[in-house]
Parts: C-alpha cells; structure tokens; sequence
C-alpha cells in the first residue's frame, strides 16, 4: 500500500517509469517505443587479393554496378559494350558486339555461361549482347597467362555466372527500355535452402514497326507483315543439401527472328491465283548445366558438372500458290528452300580444388565435350501437278570429341614471390584423324614492395575450332567448323610482363606488354562465301 516506483524495460526497446499510488487494484497494458538504436554496422571485405598481390595478370573482374553505372546503348545495358572498352579489347565495327583481344578473332574468345560455351554472344546483328545483365552475377575477362583450367580457345576466356537467386525473399525488377523491357523475379523456394531466379528480356521492334509497314503497303493488292525481334530467358535453381554440398541447375535460351510474310491474290483471264511469300531468318543458342559440388574434407573440394549448349541459324522461305482455272479443279504448288547450320555440345567435367597447405593452392580435374556439327545442310521441297521433290543435300554432320585434362598449382615461396606453374592437355577425336598439344602454362608475381610487383607469364593454348566469317558485319551467317585432316588446330604462344600498382589501397594500376604467335589460322579466299 502507498506509493510504487514501477520500470518496465524489454531489451531494445525504451524503459518506461512511472509513480503508482497503490489504493486499488490496477490492470494497464503498456506500448513500449523502441529505443535508441546503434549506428549500422558495416563489416566489408574483399574476397580477393590486391592486384599486385595475385599470381594471375592480364585479367580484369567487372562488378555489375560498374556495368550499370556506365553509358547505355538505346537504355540497354551490354556486358560486352563494356568489356570493349578495356585495355587490349578492340570492338571491330562500330556498335558491334564482336571481341577482338590482343589480335585476336571473335571466335578465338572463349565465352563461358556459368562453365558451358557460348557460340554466339550476339543480338540485332551485333550491336547487342545476349547477356541480360539483370541476371548476372559477376563477369571475368582474361587476356592473357590464362590458368591451366581454361583450355579450347587462344585469345581470351570470358567467364561470366549468373545469380543463384535470393533464399530469403522474393524479390523482383522490370523496366521498360526504347528496344527492349525485362522481368526479373528471384526468391526461395524452401527458405534458406532451395532458391530460384528467372529473368526475361524481349524487344518490340516488330510491334512499333507493324503500323508503319501497313501504312506504307495501304492501298496495295498484297498484304504485307514483317519484322525483328529477339528474346531470352535466363533461369536458375540452386539447392542446398548441407553446408558440405549444393546443386545448382542453370538454362539461358535466347533467339533472334527477321520474317517477312506477303499474301496476294490476282485475276488473269478468267484464273484466279492466291500467293502466300513467307521467309525468315533466325539464329539462337541454348545452353544448360548441372553442377554439384561437394567438400569432400577440410582440404579438397570437387565440382561436377554436365554442360549442354546449342547454336542453330535457320535461313529460310517458301511460297504457296493456290491456282484456280474455270475449267478444271483448283491445285496447290508449293516451293521452298531452308539452309541450316549449328554446332551441338554435350559436356560432362570433374574438377577439384585441393589445398594442401597455406603454401598451396593445386587445382586438377578432366573433361569432355562431345560436338555435333553441321557446316551447313540445304533442304528443298517443290510440290506442282506431277512434281513431287522434298529433298536434302549439302554438308553432312560431323561428330567429334574435344577431351581435356589439366594441373596447377599457385605456390608461394618466402614473402615475395608466388608462382603458378600448370599443364593443360588436350586431344581432339573427329572421323579418322586426332590432335594432340601438351600446353603448358606458367605466372609469376614479384612483390618489389608492400604495394609495387612485377609479373610474368606464358601460355600454349590450341583452338580445334574454326569460325568462317563473311569478313562484315558479323552476321550469323558465321559457320563453326571443326579441325579436319588437311586443316589443323590453332596454336598460339602469348608471353606477357608487367608491373602492377595498388595506390592508396584504393586504385589499382597495371601496365602490361606482351608478344603473341599464332599459327594455322584460315579465313575464306577471296570472292568466297559460305
């Protein structure tokens, strides 16, 4: 009885104190405030080391806010446009998407999504990627000293991951741009443990260009509709088993279509004839994989992982002609023609990270592509009165295996230098004949001082495959053909020095020479085309 001094306090929140005179009984509910928080805490870290402090040279990570920040072309942004712009990276035509790297081809790039090929990287013939940026996750390009784990092309390795999309909340973004809009939606499927993302990408060129096209064929006998687009569609699905393993599940199928489709109908003598014109032309890849990895201990840890990629250009048309005559049955013709190429990948690879001791770093592991070819397959159909063609000629499919096994190892030696010395073998199987190199690799880094190194490299990589370019614009026309008996693999031998510069722990500076050979190159003759 009397007066209470009375506090009620809850971790977080404000305490509340109060003066009660005890004369009956009393009941309160009590609404506690929240109390003052403590600034936010940033903990940051770099996941890898300065640029002088690391073995490997001649290779440039892109953070996406980097590519985000930069320039758009027509409100796109373009992983590719970016890359261009780096030292050593040449575009080739203007607004073109194509990579010519210390010399280099386009075809000499090896463009990895999330570890399978990519064989075409372009949309809008050449002037956009078909890299959705929304989706991805980080971006690597090497130029030189390539690391013996990265074997099949002799310019550059371009290794770009995707998200694996957000385990705590679904999450999304659009926008809508001048050429194109884009969805993305990520988020768990099983919290904490099963996530997915899904992104797509489509332009309306064909859509804003349909009133244009009619309002130009108004008042004409033929009815005419044509256009351009290209979509993609990138998805991911990653799985946690344990903190010990994951699986991840990866797919991005993209297309371009230029069509033209014109219907007319006319009279001639007492005849009447009904003609329907369609063509097209369209290219895509599609490419999965389905990767598990695994720690198998404290020092060693495996990823396996099977690949499947497809590259497919289509060039087509065909005309239907319904004739008919007043004085006998109506009949149909028909007349059409299709060119088709593209290369088919089947891939299975096993690769582990095994790290002995602090000095050590070793990386090995095997691989093997299974590759279907075909240069480029005519088909033709004529269907008129007693005609009755529907046939197939041109190159036939050639099969072939691309086999690859590789060591290395970063070792460190005292306080100031690291080296990475490394063997990547390959062989390649197609028909009768086989190629094998033996392509060594090796790097080194020299700390002159805590923020000043100089580095060293040399790299044997073989190319088993050829692109034939029209030498223009890079249409899709491009065939991917492989060695043969009488035309053998490129081999190319890049030395490379340089010195590389932290400043302030802030800016990272690098100056780099290099010498390159490459040998068996081919192109078309001239006057040429496929």
């Amino acid at each position: 009885t009397g007066e209470v001094n009375l506090t009620i306090s809850y971790v977080g929140y404000g305490d509340i104190n109060e003066t009660i005179a005890l004369k009956t009984d009393v009941f309160r509910n009590v609404s506690l405030e929240v109390g003052r928080e403590l600034e936010e805490v940033v903990i940051s870290a770099s996941g890898s080391e300065k640029i002088h402090e690391r073995t490997q040279m001649s290779a440039i990570k892109i953070p996406m806010k980097q590519i985000e920040k930069l320039p758009t072309f027509m409100g796109e942004r373009d992983i590719l446009k970016t890359i261009q712009l780096l030292p050593g990276i040449q575009s080739g035509s203007e607004g073109t998407s194509g990579l010519y790297v210390r010399g280099g081809g386009p075809d000499q790039n090896l463009i990895l999504l999330d570890g399978v090929p990519v064989y075409n990287a372009s949309h809008l013939f050449g002037f956009f990627s078909v890299f959705n940026s929304s989706a991805i996750n980080n971006v690597e390009i090497i130029k030189g000293g390539f690391p013996a784990r990265f074997g099949g092309r002799v310019s550059s390795v371009l290794d770009i991951r995707m998200k694996e999309g957000n385990s705590k909340k679904i999450s999304g973004e659009a926008s809508i741009g001048l050429v194109s809009s884009k969805l993305t939606i990520e988020g768990p499927i099983v919290k904490d443990k099963t996530s997915f993302i899904v992104s797509g990408r489509r332009t309306y060129i064909d859509i804003l260009a349909q009133p244009f096209i009619r309002a130009a064929a108004k008042g004409e006998e033929n009815k005419v509709k044509a256009g351009y687009y290209f979509y993609d569609l990138n998805a991911k699905i990653n799985h946690k088993f344990s903190d010990k393993s994951r699986l991840f599940l990866s797919t991005y199928m993209g297309k371009d279509r230029a069509y033209s489709e014109i219907e007319n109908s006319y009279n001639d003598a007492g005849t009447g004839y009904e003609t329907a014109f369609n063509s097209s032309l369209q290219w895509g890849n599609i490419t999965t994989a389905l990767r598990y990895n695994q720690i198998i201990n404290k020092k060693l840890f495996a990823n396996v992982t099977g690949t499947y990629s497809r590259y497919q250009f289509d060039l087509g048309f065909d005309v239907a002609t319904m004739v008919s005559p007043q004085d006998s049955a109506a009949y149909n013709e028909q007349y059409g023609f299709n060119y088709i190429s593209g290369i088919y990948d089947w891939g299975g690879k096993i690769d582990f990270d095994y790290m002995p001791g602090p000095n050590h770093y070793i990386r090995f592991g095997v691989g093997n592509i299974y590759h279907t070819f075909t240069p480029g397959v005519n088909t033709a159909v004529v269907q008129a009165g007693q005609t009755n063609i529907d046939t197939t000629f041109g190159s036939s499919k050639i099969y072939a295996h691309e086999i690859s096994a590789y060591i290395e190892d970063d070792i460190k030696i005292g306080a100031r230098l690291k080296i990475n010395p490394g063997l990547h073998y390959s062989m390649f199987l197609v028909r009768d004949s086989s190629y094998l190199n033996f392509e060594p690799r090796f790097s080194m880094n020299y700390l002159i001082r805590e923020d000043l190194s100089i580095k060293a490299s040399y790299a044997r990589m073989a190319q088993y495959l050829h692109l034939l370019a029209n030498g223009t614009i890079g249409l899709p026309t491009d065939l991917w053909v492989p060695v043969t008996d009488s035309v053998p693999p490129v081999v190319a031998d890049q030395y490379a020095l340089g010195l590389a510069y932290t400043l302030q722990n802030k800016y990272e500076i690098s100056l780099e020479g290099y010498y390159k050979k490459m040998n068996n190159l081919i192109e078309y003759k001239d006057g040429a085309s496929f």
